[in-house]
């Protein structure tokens, strides 16, 4: 049977991950059955009269989000966007990670994987920029990697991506190995072996499942050592050897019999490898298989995990076909299918199985319909990365051709089925391909319309900053010394001094216009610096960069300056902010900009307002950037922008 792995083993390797990276004793705490007094004792000091301040403030928050993780993840994603808003005044690059990974861990529990991918990858950036700080050291680093790498494996891992999933645990080991974490060298090797095993591949299952092994033995714990041992048995039931399988079930059974009410799960899984052992060719006792697999079926109910039930029932069909039971045998093929109301590599057996019971009890019509569906998962599956799995699915397939009744349908139905499969597949793509050219077109086309009106108004700025500055300028400075003649001719100093005054004030506002429609300092120095020289000339506006300084295209610098522009005005006069940070974030193939501030927050959106994000919105994407708004009445506002290079 081909599985993905294990989901709780997903969870364990979160847990390893969060102690991989030195988490605080009192954040330990808060998986205890006292979370909740936990958050409530800080609850309390935030709403005292003395609630912490700085440091203390910023470790209130993350240990909140921690603690609200597992028991209200609404209050811990409030937590984690309240501490990560503070990260940017106080510069704590580390916490910022701590953040940003507790924001992906909230959307992937959500099952929100993209807006998790998102706040994972924030993180590394984040993480990278570490590097050059002199505060933070290897090992700060090497935890952050280690978890973030861990969590992204497990992501890809619940989306069936088996090599990138395999591809980011790899990249967790050397530093596991590094720092001897041996628990999470096991746990990751396990999650390997069972990713390989998934695609076919028993040589490299195998070879991982006995690496988790040889760590799991130097822990100690016995736990360790069962969870791979029980991927063992299942290449060796795959591999039809019988001996291996049977010393690896006994070992499973050694250690889950006195721990299956903690463990009841892989308890279950043992019972049906023991008993698909007790069906294989020179070994079968059926009566000992039908005992096994008759106490996994006591242990089933609707609180175990879909894939457990599943490969119970699979197990349980196994045991019926062999009996030639084979209503039975449908019923409990049905109740696999049915466990998981997501179609799975592993229904692919189920369909086969069907197929081959309704052949056996006649029933033409039904055993057509399991080797359509067998036809169909198969083909959808051959796209979904399991190319190597595939020919796997294909044997099984052409073991099921040579029963007699299987061949004589497929002769029947082969024609048509093809035909309605390639028949719907090629109009399926014509009309993807049409949706996605025209949707292209009309893209490209707001794309370059945006790109006109963007070069427009840049040269617009240049020009009428350049008209202020060479014509204006001329003409305030003329009446500046028209103004002196006339002052001495009539020997009026207070006439002449204020008229001089208001002249000079005139002339340096007018530059400072002049300036800002299109400032000197981002034709010739680049972003950077014109972003650093328009905060200073605010004195509400701190800013901050991080990574290397590179030059963008001048569009997308233009663009950048004044989306900026227009956010720190927007909250300065709309949001009555007295605390405005802007950072510029630049790595190489990467640049971010984050404007937060501790405003009154976007209200309900006015025509102007609505107006005004979406001309934001629209420079955004017209520089192929993404825009990402955080924002509540009285709390502020956050406002993160990603461009592509």
């Amino acid at each position: 049977m081909i599985r993905k792995t294990n989901n709780a083993i997903c969870v364990v390797c979160f847990l390893m991950g969060m102690v991989a990276t030195s988490m605080p004793k009192v954040l330990m705490a808060q998986y205890s059955d006292h979370r909740g007094r936990y958050v409530d004792s800080i609850e309390t000091a935030l709403a005292s009269h003395t609630p912490p301040q700085g440091d203390d403030l910023l470790r209130a928050y993350r240990d909140l989000a921690w603690g609200y993780l597992q028991i209200n993840g609404k209050k811990s994603e409030e937590n984690a966007h309240k501490l990560l808003a503070l990260t940017y005044p106080a510069k704590k690059l580390n916490l910022r990670v701590d953040a940003l990974r507790l924001l992906g861990l909230r959307a992937y529990g959500s099952n929100d994987y993209d807006t998790a991918l998102k706040y994972y990858n924030q993180a590394l950036a984040v993480t990278d920029s570490m590097r050059s700080d002199s505060r933070y050291s290897e090992k700060d680093i090497d935890d952050n990697l280690s978890s973030l790498y861990g969590s992204i494996g497990n992501l890809y891992n619940i989306q069936d991506e088996v090599l990138l999933a395999i591809e980011y645990y790899q990249k967790a080991l050397p530093i596991f190995e590094k720092y001897n974490w041996r628990e999470s060298q096991t746990i990751l090797y396990h999650n390997i072996g069972e990713l390989y095993f998934s695609m076919g591949n028993n040589e490299e299952a195998e070879r991982n499942f006995r690496l988790a092994i040889e760590k799991g033995t130097a822990t100690g714990d016995s736990l360790m050592v069962a969870l791979p041992t029980r991927g063992l048995m299942k290449v060796h039931i795959r591999n039809n050897n019988y001996q291996l399988a049977l010393d690896a079930a006994n070992a499973c059974y050694a250690y889950y019999l006195p721990h299956k009410d903690e463990e009841p799960e892989d308890y279950m899984q043992v019972l049906a490898g023991m008993a698909r052992i007790n069906l294989m060719e020179g070994h079968v006792d059926v009566r000992q298989a039908e005992t096994l697999i008759t106490e996994a079926l006591a242990l089933a109910h609707e609180d175990r995990g879909a894939e457990t039930l599943s490969d119970v029932y699979s197990a349980a069909t196994e045991v019926s076909m062999v009996k030639r039971e084979w209503q039975k045998a449908a019923d409990y093929a049905m109740l696999a299918i049915d466990a998981d109301p997501n179609e799975t590599y592993s229904d692919i057996d189920n369909y086969a199985q069907l197929a081959e019971i309704y052949a056996q009890m006649g029933q033409k019509e039904k055993a057509a319909e399991y080797v359509h569906k067998l036809q169909q998962s198969m083909e959808r599956f051959s796209t979904e990365h399991y190319q190597s799995g595939l020919s796997q699915m294909e044997v099984k397939y052409q073991t099921l051709q040579k029963e007699a009744e299987i061949t004589r349908l497929k002769k029947e139905k082969q024609w048509f089925t093809w035909g309605t499969i390639l028949g719907g597949v090629i109009l399926l793509l014509v009309v993807i391909l049409f949706f996605i050219v025209e949707r292209w077109r009309k893209l490209r086309r707001q794309h370059e319309e945006m790109m006109v009106r963007i070069d427009a108004e840049a040269k617009e700025r240049e020009r009428i900053g350049r008209d202020l500055h060479d014509r204006m300028g001329a003409l305030l400075t003329g009446i500046k010394l028209n103004l002196e003649l006339f002052a001495q001719n009539r020997q009026d100093d207070i006439a002449k001094d204020n008229a001089l005054k208001l002249t000079d004030e005139a002339v340096v506002e007018m530059r400072n216009v002049a300036h800002h429609l299109m400032p000197d300092s981002l034709k010739r120095y680049g972003l950077h610096t014109a972003l650093s020289n328009f905060c200073m000339s605010v004195p509400t506006v701190s800013f901050t960069f991080v990574g290397k300084e590179h030059r963008l295209p001048k569009a997308k610098e233009e663009a950048i300056y004044y989306i900026v522009h227009e956010l720190v005005n927007n909250a300065a006069k709309n949001a009555h902010a007295n605390n405005i940070h802007v950072q510029l974030i630049m790595n190489e193939g990467y640049t971010a900009v984050n404007v937060s501030d501790n405003g009154q927050g976007l209200p309900e959106q006015t025509e102007s307002l609505r107006f005004g994000m979406q001309g934001i919105e629209q420079r955004v994407k017209a520089i192929d950037g993404l825009l990402d708004i955080y924002s509540k009445p009285g709390e502020g506002t956050e406002v993160n922008i990603e461009i592509k290079e």
